[in-house]
């Protein structure tokens, strides 16, 4: 059996992180979930991250600041975005420093064809970096 992939979902509504935890989980995803920013620097400081899933919008926070501070800390990440207000964002995922951008309510079969092909690009640059 393949080595889950670890998910870092910040989203500060507990159902939502709730129930894409054990959706992912059927589909050997390891999630690792964060309300706000602080739960988020302190999990992507403990645990071996994989991917982001982020919600842009979250209450009383920046999802973009989150996003800098993540990267920061992880610069070659992968990050696939949500929001449920998509009218509020430009539709190329670049533009916010993603690199894919999902709207809420999520469709889950979508998700998890973003987060394979997105994760599925990325490997090879970030065994390159995480070896220097």
């Amino acid at each position: 059996m393949t080595k889950p992939t670890n998910v870092l979902l910040i989203d500060d509504d507990l159902m939502v992180r709730q129930a894409l935890g054990q959706a992912l989980a059927v589909e050997n995803y390891h999630v690792v979930p964060a309300a706000n920013r602080d739960e988020a620097m302190r999990e992507i400081a403990r645990h071996s991250i994989d991917i982001i899933l982020l919600e842009l919008n979250p209450r009383g926070e920046n999802g973009r600041e989150i996003l800098q501070d993540l990267t920061t800390l992880q610069p070659y990440l992968p990050v696939v975005a949500m929001t449920a207000r998509p009218e509020h964002h430009e539709a190329n995922p670049s533009a916010h420093g993603v690199d894919a951008l999902l709207e809420k309510p999520l469709n889950l079969s979508l998700l998890l064809q973003t987060l394979d092909r997105v994760t599925s690009q990325t490997p090879k640059l970030q065994s390159c970096f995480r070896s220097h």
